[in-house]
């Protein structure tokens, strides 16, 4: 019997997304340190055009990450809709596979007491057994 499918928040990051992701980090520490304008001077000689170019690429590259985090989430979210009907239509052919090797049991032990002629006393396990009477046969007929 196979594990019921687990519900994930989003699928594995692709590469595409950790691409965006990097560049999303870069530009941000860039942009961060653009505007801390570190007193050694090292982005000093930055215009400020550059700067503009710099804050609009965070800006797009962020939007990209929450559009692949949406499309991430969608795809998980059809991928456990689809892995869970699958798992569901295992699990009703593995009961009915179940139910029919029980039946083909029950036959088989039930034709194998009918040719052996094994006339055994079958109690039922709800019945106490000191209760049930056990019809002795006559010896006096047997000795004639």
């Amino acid at each position: 019997m196979q594990n019921k499918p687990k519900k994930k928040r989003r699928t594995s990051l692709d590469l595409y997304e950790f691409c965006t992701f990097i560049l999303f980090l870069s530009l941000g520490c860039v942009g961060l340190m653009i505007l801390l304008k570190l007193p050694s001077g090292t982005f000093d000689h930055v215009s400020d055009e550059r700067n503009g170019i710099i804050g609009i690429g965070f800006i797009l590259s962020g939007w990209a990450l929450i559009r692949f985090d949406a499309s991430a989430r969608k795809r998980a979210k059809e991928k456990y809709d689809y892995d869970l009907s699958e798992y569901e239509l295992i699990r009703t052919k593995f009961l009915e596979m179940e139910a029919a090797k029980l039946e083909l049991q029950k036959e088989y032990s039930i034709q194998y007491m009918a040719s052996t002629g094994n006339n055994a006393i079958i109690i039922d396990p709800g019945v106490d057994e000191s209760k049930v009477e056990v019809p002795i046969p006559d010896e006096s007929s047997s000795d004639e």
